[in-house]
C-alpha cells in the first residue's frame, strides 16, 4: 500500500516583545490544507483505495493582563472529505466543525527567551455525513478538550516572536449522535503528553498590533 500526502500549512501567531507589556494586544492564527491518495499494488495491478482532503483555519486574538499573564481566544474552522474508491459503489464521507479555544499562559523571566505554562479549554460542535449511492447518514458531533501545556517564547524583534508549545496533561471527550435515531457514541481520554487541542508540539510566529 502506498499513501501520498501533500500538506500545506501557514502559521502567523502573536508577538511578545523582549519584556511583555501589560495591555498589549496581538492577532494571529494558523491555516492548513492537505491532500492524501492511497493506492494498493499487487504485481502489475494498482488499485486506488481512497482520496482525502482536509483544511483548517484558526484566527486568534489576545492580550496581556499583567507583565507575565497572557489570555487569548482562538476560533477554529475545519473540514474534510474522503472518497472511498475501493468499493463497488464509492462512498463519500464529509466532516465539518467549528469551535473556540480559550487559553491562558504565564511567562517566566524578563529576557528574550521566556518559558511558560498554560491552560487551554476548547469546544467544537460539528456535523458528519456519509453518502453511498442512494444511502446517506448524518451525525452531529461535539468535541471538548482541556489541557495543561508548557512551552517557550523567544522575541526575534520588538513585535515578532516565535512560540513553541505542547500539551503534557490533557483530557478530551468526543460525542457523535446519528440524526433521526437514538444512537450515540462517546469516547473520552486522559493522559500525559496528550494532544487534546492539536499537535503535541507546534511552533508559530506572533505579531503584536498594539503596545503600551
Amino acid at each position: 500500500m502506498k499513501t501520498k500526502t501533500i500538506l500545506l500549512s501557514a502559521f502567523a501567531l502573536v508577538s511578545i516583545s523582549a519584556t511583555a507589556q501589560k495591555g498589549s494586544w496581538y492577532l494571529g492564527g494558523n491555516a492548513g490544507v492537505s491532500s492524501t491518495q492511497s493506492k494498493r499494488e499487487a504485481g502489475n495491478t494498482t488499485t486506488k483505495e481512497g482520496k482525502g482532503t482536509s483544511w483548517s483555519f484558526s484566527p486568534e486574538i489576545g492580550t496581556f493582563l499583567t507583565e507575565h499573564l497572557q489570555v487569548g481566544l482562538g476560533l477554529t474552522l475545519t473540514g474534510s472529505k474522503f472518497d472511498d474508491q475501493d468499493t463497488p459503489t464509492p462512498g463519500i464521507n464529509r466532516n465539518n466543525s467549528y469551535g473556540a479555544t480559550l487559553y491562558s499562559r504565564y511567562f517566566f523571566g524578563k529576557e528574550a527567551f521566556k518559558p511558560f505554562v498554560g491552560v487551554n479549554i476548547s469546544a467544537a460542535p460539528g456535523k458528519s455525513k456519509y453518502e453511498e449511492g442512494n444511502f446517506s447518514s448524518e451525525s452531529k458531533t461535539f468535541n471538548f478538550g482541556a489541557n495543561i501545556n508548557a512551552g517557550f517564547g523567544y522575541a526575534i524583534s520588538k513585535r515578532f516572536t516565535t512560540i513553541g508549545s505542547f500539551g503534557f496533561l490533557g483530557y478530551s471527550h468526543n460525542t457523535s449522535e446519528q440524526v433521526g435515531s437514538n444512537v450515540k457514541n462517546k469516547s473520552s481520554s486522559f493522559g500525559l503528553d496528550a494532544g487534546t487541542l492539536g499537535s503535541r508540539f507546534n511552533i508559530g510566529f506572533y505579531y503584536t498590533i498594539c503596545q503600551k
